[in-house]
């Protein structure tokens, strides 16, 4: 009930008003029936309008914008009710009616410009946190496949250079095994913003599943991105997670390929990537293998 304490002081001060000046002025004219039925209406439903702002909106400023338009709307029709029933003779007052009216007005469409924009930031943030991977705040898989098809055709189209790397945290498994998996998730979430801040501004960077992440470059050879894939290489080495016992060190496996002009789908580099990860793996680990 405290949340209605606005209307009601609004709705309390109409009733003790019409009450005072009714018994204190008498009224010069009969009484305006059609127009007391319709300002009155409408001056209730006005009134009715600012109880449900009460209730329903939960935005700061869009609930401010409302209340105050409602209110000056509220107070314009309740001036035409008052004269329709001739209570105040002074008709001087009512030349505020079209101001606040106009005042109103322009309260209520703030208010829905506010609401509106307010909806579509709430749009972007739950789009952006549909493309976002929780754990490591970098693209999902999902995303990521639908961005590499677009690449991927874009470059066959424009005849541009492409690439992908594909990347294996070494014997994460054993991080896991043996620190827990609140440390495991630590050398993600420390592995993902290192890859991120050396990467270019343009470049697609996505958690693929568990410890994998795959990278897609655009405009770039794959000589060029061997030496982006051996820098990452390198700047993963300078982490160390911190934990009771001893600091947590690892290493990185990559596989490197690019487009070539026989590449009918996209999965074609996924697949060669993998293909040069696993040679990595197999060769020693902490290696960037080109395919």
């Amino acid at each position: 009930m405290k949340k209605y304490w606005y209307p009601l002081f609004m709705l309390m001060a109409s009733v003790i008003y019409l009450l005072l000046e009714a018994n204190l002025i008498e009224m010069h004219k009969e009484v305006n029936s059609f127009g007391l039925a319709i300002y009155g209406s409408m001056s209730l439903i006005m009134l009715i309008s600012l109880f449900v702002v009460q209730k329903i909106v939960s935005i700061k400023e869009v609930y401010f914008y409302l209340s105050a338009g409602f209110s000056f709307a509220y107070i314009s029709l309740f001036i035409r009710t008052v004269e329709a029933i001739h209570i105040y003779p002074l008709e001087k007052v009512y030349v505020f009616e079209d101001l606040f009216r106009l005042v109103g007005f322009g309260f209520v469409v703030a208010a829905i410009i506010k609401w509106i924009k307010h909806d579509e930031d709430i749009k972007k943030e739950l789009l952006a946190l549909a493309s976002i991977d929780d754990l490591t705040g970098v693209m999902n898989r999902r995303v990521f496949d639908m961005e590499l098809k677009r690449d991927f055709a874009n470059a066959k189209r424009y005849n541009k250079p492409l690439s992908l790397i594909t990347i294996d945290l070494d014997k994460f498994k054993d991080i896991n095994d043996k620190h827990g998996h609140f440390f495991g998730d630590l050398v993600l979430k420390m592995f993902a913003k290192e890859v991120s801040a050396t990467l270019r501004e343009g470049d697609i960077f996505s958690r693929w599943g568990g410890d994998e992440f795959c990278i897609i470059l655009h405009e770039t050879s794959g000589k060029n991105a061997m030496k982006v894939a051996e820098k990452i290489r390198f700047a993963v080495k300078n982490i160390h997670v911190k934990t009771d016992s001893e600091p947590i060190y690892f290493t990185i496996s990559l596989g490197v390929t690019e487009l070539h002009t026989d590449d009918s789908d996209p999965m074609v580099l996924i697949d060669r990537a993998d293909k040069a990860l696993y040679q990595a793996k197999d060769a020693g680990r902490d290696k960037s293998v080109p395919h």
